[in-house]
């Protein structure tokens, strides 16, 4: 079945088409006129549905239905109907405006959710009627309510007993703060443990971000991430961003680089068997946005509204909730859907973490972002120095739960992997790759790739012999230790009763295994090297916590929270 979406002239901008499955799930496709008699994969900008009716008839009330099936139903009765694509409801909706709008809505939660949708882009534009149908079936619509022996006379009847909706219903509530409801007594029983989504380095339902320099290699890598937790991965499986894939499920990759012919030759060479073909493909999805209509702004400066989430963001939220057992989204590159000074504001970084963070929370899955790094004049030889290079402010960064790093060997040592690996050296084969950020427990070590004849990055790491974390790593590794301890407001002294050592519980597993002379030697190093300072608390004069410069309790205005060490 094809729906056309035409002009307010009639004249075909794109169109909808529908595949019916036997025994799978029905199946849309979009594609728009190439100008040449033939047809180009995805469309421009949405518009609605029978569009050029709307505007010839401005005085009949409208009916918005879930999809086009129901509205071409609904018009062959007489109606005037309308729906958007795929739930893409576009910013010109003049063709509504001052109108009677009867929004049809569809007997599941997608259905409702949708409907929640439409009523809050007409609010204030139009007067605006939920009709929910009686005695429909789950997963019913309009036109399954018409056969099952319905009237229009009914339908009629039904839309003009209901009151409209009032506008400010279409605003989600805000739930009331009440800090009595959080005494700490309210935590009994054993406290969860963390679900990782790559075991021991990326938990699940956070927000991180994959930075890496220029052909790295990272889209190709984050690809292959998702197809390990979409079909699942077998036991001799390498390492992938430093550990196993556990948490499988269904995940959704946007990206705003690569076509749809560039994403199908990935996708060939990472699922040679075609597993795709099977139950997991259904798992995994891949948009492309340069053949689905362009790159989207999800994040944008209004004049007067200042920073602002865009409704197309937003229906990828609605559309990410629907979906289940989801594990893993990620938004390829970042700077691609941010349309704000993200490397000169440290506002807008904050704002877009937060955002990214709250869709983490709401669906539980973990939201990756790709970022680049900026070309360094020397080479990149620790995690330190990894951080350094991610691009942007630093509250990009310090915004998210965790940040992985991955960037080019300098020749030298790309050559000396390459002969230990027994391979032939070439520029750019041989990457590296670590967590430089995370709040909480993470495998703060540094990995290395070697690139595979199809472009992927393969972990070697274990090839190599490594057995233990670099001195440098180690370090590293403290110091975002100490300044996730600062920031929380338990921050450590170098010995004593709140000192690394004695408090080494708080510290990565990594540091938990070192000795007490080890890590008070990493401690004196990283002092040494300015990479933190000892500070005294608001009131103390003694300096003796420990904190990264510029911290809070390196300025002087560092707090402690309830129960942390004095």
């Amino acid at each position: 079945m094809t729906y056309d979406y035409a002009s307010t002239d009639g004249e075909v901008l794109f169109e909808v088409l529908r595949y019916e499955h036997p025994t799978e799930t029905k199946t849309f496709i979009q594609r728009q006129p190439d100008g040449q008699g033939g047809w180009l994969n995805g469309r421009g900008d949405p518009v609605l549905y029978r569009l050029h009716e709307l505007v010839a008839n401005t005085s009949d009330p409208v009916f918005v239905t879930e999809g086009e099936k129901d509205a071409d139903r609904l018009a062959s009765l007489g109606y005037l109907a309308t729906t958007v694509p795929n739930g893409a409801w576009p910013d010109d909706l003049s063709a509504l405006s001052g109108r009677t709008i009867y929004v049809l809505v569809d007997n599941d939660v997608p259905g409702d959710k949708k409907a929640s949708t439409a009523m809050g882009r007409l609010e204030g534009i139009a007067t605006v009627y939920r009709i929910d149908l009686p005695d429909l079936p789950q997963k019913g619509d309009v036109s399954d309510w018409l056969d099952a022996g319905h009237s229009v006379d009914e339908l009629e009847k039904l839309c003009l007993a209901t009151a409209p909706v009032p506008a400010n219903d279409n605003a989600p509530a805000i739930q009331q703060l009440s800090i009595f409801e959080w005494t700490v007594d309210r935590f009994v029983g054993e406290a969860p443990a963390v679900e990782y989504l790559v075991d021991g380095v990326i938990p699940l339902g956070i927000p991180g971000m994959v930075s890496a320099a220029g052909d790295t290699g990272k889209s190709f890598a984050l690809l292959e991430l998702h197809r390990r937790v979409a079909f699942g991965s077998g036991i001799y499986a390498p390492p992938i961003f430093g550990g196993k894939v556990v948490g499988e499920g269904t995940s959704v990759m946007i990206t705003s680089e690569d076509d749809a012919n560039e994403v199908h030759r990935r996708i060939a060479a990472l699922d040679a068997k075609g597993d795709r073909f099977g139950t997991a493909g259904k798992r995994m999805i891949v948009v492309p946005l340069p053949s689905a209509g362009g790159a989207r702004a999800f994040w944008k400066e209004d004049r007067k509204l200042g920073l602002v989430e865009t409704d197309e963001f937003k229906r990828i939220c609605d559309q990410l909730k629907e979906l289940q057992s989801l594990r893993l989204v990620t938004f390829d590159p970042l700077a691609s859907f941010a349309h704000v000074a993200l490397n000169e504001d440290p506002t807008a970084g904050q704002f877009v973490c937060s955002s990214l963070a709250r869709l983490a929370t709401e669906t539980g899955a973990t939201i990756l972002t790709a970022h680049h790094m900026r070309k360094s004049k020397a080479p990149i030889e620790t995690l330190a120095d990894a951080r350094e290079a991610i691009r942007g402010s630093t509250a990009l960064v310090d915004g998210l739960r965790l940040a992985y790093a991955m960037w080019p060997a300098d020749e030298a040592r790309a050559k000396r992997t390459c002969k230990s690996l027994g391979i032939q050296y070439q520029p750019n084969r041989i990457v590296l790759g670590g967590v430089v950020k995370a709040n909480g427990a993470a495998r703060r070590i540094m990995s290395t790739y070697a690139r595979s004849d199809s472009g992927l990055l393969v972990d070697k790491t274990s090839g190599l012999g490594v057995s233990a974390p670099a001195q440098d790593d180690l370090r590293t590794a403290l110091v975002v230790a100490i300044e996730a301890a600062a920031n929380a407001g338990s921050p450590f002294t170098k010995t004593g009763a709140s000192g690394l050592f004695e408090m080494r519980e708080r510290l990565p597993e990594e540091l938990r295994r070192v000795a007490k002379g080890r890590l008070d030697a990493l401690a004196a190093e990283a002092l040494e090297r300015g990479e933190i300072v000892r500070a005294a608390a608001k009131g103390e004069k003694t300096a003796k916590w420990l904190d990264v410069p510029g911290g809070m309790f390196a300025i002087g205005l560092g707090n402690f929270t309830t129960g942390a060490p004095r």
